[in-house]
C-alpha cells in the first residue's frame, strides 16, 4: 500500500513518513544524475599524403598561335600538375584544338589502373543561329571535350557535329559526369577542344566551362 505511515518515537510522538513517496524520490534523482554515459574510445586518423599518380600536362599545341594577332592557344597547369586551365578564341564554324593537354598515369610498370571520370559542373552557353548560307538551317552552338588514347588518330566525318570513333565525347553544354575509361600504368589521354558557332548567331562573350577531372582507383562510381 503506497499511503502514509506513522510511526511512534521514544517520546511518544507521532511522525508521519512517506516510504514509497522517498523511494520514488531517490530513483528520480539516480536516473537524473546517470541519464547521459559518455564512453571515450580511442582513434586515430593518419594522414599519409601521396604524390598524385594521374597528372596533367601539356599537350603538342598548347601556346601555339591562336586566330587574331596576338592570340595565342593558352594552357596553364598548377605547380604539381593537379589543375588545369585553358583559354582559347574560336569563330563562326568550327573551331578545332587538337592536342592541346595530356592526361597521365605515372604509376610505374605493373602499377595501379585508374578510372578517369569528366564532370561537368557549369556548362557552356552558346547561341542558336543559321547554321550557313548553303544549309539555312538553324543550329545550336556545340561545345565538346574530345578525349583520345594518346597518338590516337582524328577523324571529323559528320560536320557541324561530328561523331569519330575511338574517342570519348564530354559534352560541354550539359551538366553531368562521363565515364572517359580505365588509364593504366604508363598510359596516356589526349585532350581536345571542338567548337561550333553557327553564322547566323552573334558571338557569345566570354564564358567559363568547369570542369573535375575524377579519377579513382576502385570500380565504383564518384559520389
Amino acid at each position: 500500500m503506497s499511503g502514509n505511515n506513522l510511526i511512534v518515537n521514544n517520546n511518544g510522538r507521532k511522525r508521519r513518513i512517506v516510504t514509497p513517496l522517498i523511494a520514488l524520490l531517490i530513483a528520480v534523482v539516480i536516473s537524473i544524475a546517470f541519464a547521459s554515459v559518455f564512453v571515450y574510445y580511442p582513434m586515430t586518423v593518419t594522414v599519409s599524403a601521396v604524390s598524385p599518380p594521374i597528372k596533367i600536362g601539356y599537350g603538342d599545341n598548347y601556346d601555339k598561335d591562336d586566330l587574331e594577332d596576338g592570340n595565342k592557344i593558352l594552357v596553364s597547369i598548377g605547380s604539381k600538375n593537379a589543375s588545369l586551365n585553358i583559354t582559347i578564341h574560336p569563330t563562326y564554324g568550327v573551331s578545332y584544338y587538337k592536342n592541346i593537354s595530356i592526361i597521365t598515369n605515372t604509376e610505374p610498370t605493373g602499377g595501379r589502373a585508374y578510372d578517369i571520370y569528366i564532370r561537368v559542373v557549369n556548362p557552356i552557353n552558346l547561341p542558336t543561329g543559321s547554321g550557313s548560307a548553303v544549309s539555312g538551317t538553324s543550329t545550336k552552338g556545340v561545345a565538346k571535350l574530345y578525349i583520345y588514347n594518346k597518338n590516337a588518330q582524328r577523324s571529323l566525318s559528320g560536320f557541324p557535329t561530328p561523331s569519330p570513333g575511338n574517342v570519348n565525347v564530354v559534352e560541354l553544354t550539359t551538366s553531368g559526369t562521363i565515364p572517359i575509361g580505365s588509364l593504366g600504368a604508363g598510359q596516356g589521354y589526349e585532350i581536345d577542344l571542338y567548337i561550333y558557332i553557327p553564322e547566323g548567331a552573334d558571338l557569345p562573350s566570354e564564358q567559363t566551362v568547369q570542369l573535375y577531372l575524377i579519377y579513382t582507383p576502385s570500380g565504383e562510381q564518384p559520389p
